[in-house]
């Protein structure tokens, strides 16, 4: 964790005792301890990355990755001086009679229109003829006779009216 202090250990598995070691991080040399061990004081995030050591005459250990986790924050006690707080999630304020008002004359403005239309579209649909009741009607008027030599006065006009039912 953030703060602790961290201790790193090269030592050899037929030799017990402690020989002089290199510490390494990410490929590069930290420095070289006579003890075997290495500590780092109070580690950060900087502070990861591959660890390995090298003692001289018997090679280089594998490799370890070090993990610094964030230190988890707490809270200290209130004291008997300060009242304890309580801490909740904002809520809305409960809506007020005018904020309802003006919230239904809203809806009314917007709806009216809506429905007084569907009226006029309802009320003008039913009126409607059918198919069945449509006629058309058509007057046909004879040609004047004056055109054909015939005495104005001689000519009888008759006026023909044709419906035709769809």
């Amino acid at each position: 964790m953030e703060g602790d202090d961290v201790t790193l250990l090269c030592k050899t598995k037929t030799t017990p005792s402690i020989l002089s070691a290199a510490f390494y991080k990410d490929g590069s040399l930290i420095r070289a301890e006579s003890t075997g061990h290495m500590t780092i004081h109070h580690v950060t995030r900087s502070d990861e990355g591959l660890y390995k050591c090298n003692i001289i005459s018997h090679g280089e250990s594998p490799s370890s990755w070090i993990t610094v986790t964030e230190k988890p924050t707490t809270t200290a006690p209130p004291t008997s001086m300060s009242p304890p707080t309580i801490t909740t999630e904002a809520t809305p304020p409960p809506p007020s009679s005018l904020h309802l008002v003006l919230r239904l004359v809203c809806h009314l403005v917007v709806f009216c229109p809506y429905f007084i239309s569907t009226l006029l579209m309802v009320s003008l649909c039913r009126h409607r003829p059918t198919g069945s009741e449509l006629s058309v009607s058509m007057v046909m008027a004879p040609l004047s006779p004056a055109g054909q030599g015939l005495d104005d006065e001689y000519y009888n006009i008759n006026v023909f009216t044709t419906e035709h039912h769809f």
